[in-house]
């Protein structure tokens, strides 16, 4: 891997004409040696060396990008969709996101058809049947693309420069271009033609749970954003707030952010707490309870079901409240297990972010791209191999309260990521408010799917790369976890810790332990939050 400052100088003069928008759209910037191959017919993105954009910007333009984190007021969506009225909205892409975000924009107004491939269509892949079967029009991109006013690009982000590319053209003067996440602009360096909007919409969960969530009624936190050098006719804001609007992210809260902040923080939460963690969390505390003779079928059943449920108290009262499901004594044995867990995770997290900052993580991912996913396939198939997996649930019951008190390791490794991950985004410059909602508030849906049919489900509905990125966290984090599981035992997962039920410790132990909870930032930031979305609906415990 080139160090950042071998990469400035040899990208310094297409950086330079990508700031002034002097490269042709359409493709990401290459570096000279690949741009000196201009008479070849094409140029494919494993041939062509993509700049990341984020590392072309100056540190002070970096650091402004990184921090740029509003909490909007509620006030600010009175005009609803407003500024969609009218407007034709083609989505690209009918998976996860595309689907459940189409069906929430149709449900709250917007004119909503489908762009897909010809050979999509032909063979009537899946992306083909969810928009048939729903009832959308469904056409080609020679079809839609051309009469579309919003055209949201919500496919899989290998595919983003292909289909991008492939669509721009297409697109008519003037026209907006729409992400759900960042990564083609920031990672890949994208250029997009000068006359279009290019705005961002990204909730905060998967597909599939944006769509619950607003059938609930509510929503789930939203980040939207303009790209600063695509908004010629100065209507990027208010089509973002139209747009998260009608997925029904303003009932939940919305962050006004960029491009980078988004990108940045995403990618360190979904590969760590929100993805990584739960998935070494549910194999190492399976294999151990195993180990130490619980039945297999109450262990799969408790991990399973376990993390929806302990981080359904998370969502509503934070860490404080998850830790007050405890009783004193386990408490104090959650909050000791998470410190030391911190203490051995905390080199492997702060890993995570810088090489998501300098760019290493999206080199390193986008090379097994271009190399057809050889690592990505290979650690699928190795989840899909471990005990934990292959394990069904039992057919036991497990009353609510169980799930706390007969694991309490998991509420630990819960606190102890959701804890790190905040902590390495505030430290590189994130804010705050956007490091809560990329840690501790979208963990509890990530959960969800969990529950549904376990690792499997996650890894399915997650962006491609969220589970490159669980992947490398879980590659790395059970071995380093080794020793400390080498000396856990049943007592803090398996069976109930406190088993006499006597709740008696000593109160000063027990007020600083508390007091070591509620002031930590993610607390103190994460009471403000919550405060602004009262609409929060219970999910379910238990699998119940």
């Amino acid at each position: 891997m080139r160090s950042i400052v071998l990469a400035l100088a040899m990208f310094a003069a297409g950086a330079a004409a990508f700031q002034r928008g002097a490269l042709p759209a359409g493709r990401p910037v290459l570096a000279a040696s690949s741009r000196r191959a201009r008479a070849a017919p094409a140029v494919t993105m494993a041939t062509a060396e993509r700049v990341n954009y984020y590392n072309t910007l100056s540190q002070a333009q970096k650091l402004d990008q990184l921090a740029r984190c509003r909490f909007m007021d509620r006030s600010e969506f009175a005009d609803g969709i407003s500024a969609l009225d009218g407007k034709k909205v083609v989505i690209v892409g009918c998976g996860a996101q595309g689907l459940n975000q189409g069906l929430n924009m149709r449900d709250s107004g917007c004119d909503v058809s489908y762009a897909l491939r010809q050979s999509a269509i032909d063979a009537k892949r899946q992306s083909y049947l969810n928009a048939q079967e729903n009832g959308f029009e469904v056409g080609t991109y020679e079809d839609l693309i051309p009469g579309a006013d919003v055209v949201l690009n919500l496919t899989p982000d290998k595919q983003h420069t292909s289909v991008v590319s492939a669509i721009m053209p297409l697109m008519k003067k003037g026209a907006t271009l729409a992400y759900s996440h960042g990564f083609n602009i920031v990672e890949e360096g994208m250029q997009v033609r000068e006359d279009l909007t290019v705005i961002m919409v990204a909730p905060k969960c998967p597909g599939t749970e944006v769509r619950e969530e607003y059938k609930r009624g509510f929503g789930v936190p939203t980040l939207i954003a303009v790209h600063p050098v695509n908004d010629p006719k100065g209507e990027g804001l208010a089509q973002a707030k139209a747009y998260a609007a009608a997925t029904g992210g303003d009932r939940a809260g919305v962050l006004e952010s960029s491009f980078v902040a988004e990108v940045k923080s995403d990618l360190m939460g979904e590969q760590t707490i929100l993805c990584g963690m739960l998935q070494t969390g549910a194999v190492l505390n399976f294999d151990k309870m195993v180990a130490k003779g619980i039945d297999p079928g109450y262990a799969s059943k408790l991990i399973q079901f376990g993390w929806e449920t302990i981080t359904e108290a998370l969502k509503h009262g934070g860490i404080t409240g998850m830790m007050d499901r405890l009783d004193n004594p386990s408490k104090i044995k959650a909050f000791d297990l998470s410190e030391e867990l911190k203490e051995i995770m905390r080199p492997l997290y702060k890993k995570h972010q810088d090489d998501i900052i300098t760019g290493h993580f999206s080199s390193t991912m986008m090379a097994d791209w271009d190399n057809d996913d050889e690592n990505l396939l290979k650690w699928r198939a190795e989840t899909a191999e471990t005990n934990f997996e292959k394990e069904p649930a039992g057919d036991v019951d497990i009353p609510e309260q169980e799930y706390f008190d007969n694991a309490v390791l998991m509420v630990a490794m819960v606190k102890a990521g959701v804890e790190l991950a905040f902590e390495a985004m505030v430290d590189v410059g994130m804010k705050p408010e956007s490091a809560y909602y990329e840690s501790l508030h979208e963990t509890p849906l990530i959960a969800n799917t969990i529950a549904r049919k376990k690792l499997f489900e996650m890894n399915s509905v997650i962006s491609d790369t969220a589970e490159y990125g669980c992947y490398l966290y879980d590659q790395a984090c059970k071995p380093l976890l080794g020793d400390f599981m080498s000396k856990i035992d049943v007592d803090v997962i398996g069976t109930k810790y406190n088993a006499g039920g006597y709740n008696g410790v000593d109160n000063r132990q027990l007020n600083a332990v508390n007091e070591a909870i509620r002031s930590h930032p993610v607390e103190v930031v994460g009471k403000k939050l919550r405060g602004y979305m009262t609409a929060m609906e219970k999910i379910s415990v238990g699998g119940q």
